[in-house]
């Protein structure tokens, strides 16, 4: 498995903090911005394209470092990670609600282009169940994250709202995938 586009996620955020502990809030917005650019040239140069979920987040960095640099306040483009977790537990939290787990509805539309080994693994009852609950609790855990991302955000030094808002969305998902897991028994 190729690491490096979990590296890649994180770069947008770890320049934004690095620069704008300089004291530059400009330096720092431009430098997020080009870091989510690299980011879209590192996928269609070296993981054969780029997908739709890249271009969304890319345009969601310029759009919220464009309102920090308007309103001259960091804030914004510290919120980016908290309003992205709370829209997406938002969704997974209603389409479980609604007995249509998004992930689950995500693997079915997308299992022709899986390995066969793969389809015939998710189309077993229990990764349906499995992946029900995934989103059940992901969506749970992204409300709890976009909570502590604000909070961060608004309360913590740069280093404590990187740390939490970089690598906390991939313990959040950990956690989940476990929590999913260890109940199925």
């Amino acid at each position: 498995m190729d690491w490096s586009f979990l590296l890649l996620d994180l770069l947008p955020l770890a320049v934004f903090a690095l620069l704008d502990a300089l004291g530059n809030l400009r330096y720092a917005l431009i430098g997020a911005v080009a870091a989510s650019a690299f980011e879209l040239l590192y996928s269609h140069f070296f993981l054969g394209g780029i997908d739709a979920i890249s271009l969304v987040f890319a345009g969601l960095i310029l759009a919220f470092a464009a309102l920090s640099y308007a309103a001259k306040n960091p804030l914004f483009f510290k919120l980016k990670p908290a309003v992205i977790g709370f829209c997406t537990g938002l969704i997974l939290l209603a389409t479980s609600a609604i007995g249509r787990p998004a992930m689950l509805e995500m693997t079915t539309h997308y299992a022709p282009a899986l390995p066969a080994s793969m389809q015939s693994q998710l189309a077993q009852a229990s990764a349906r169940a499995l992946l029900a609950r995934a989103n059940l609790f992901l969506g749970v855990g992204l409300l709890g994250y976009a909570a502590a991302c604000a909070w961060a955000a608004r309360h913590l030094n740069r280093w404590w709202w990187l740390a939490i808002s970089g690598p906390g969305l991939y313990i959040v998902a950990l956690l989940s995938a476990l929590l999913a897991t260890v109940l199925a028994y």
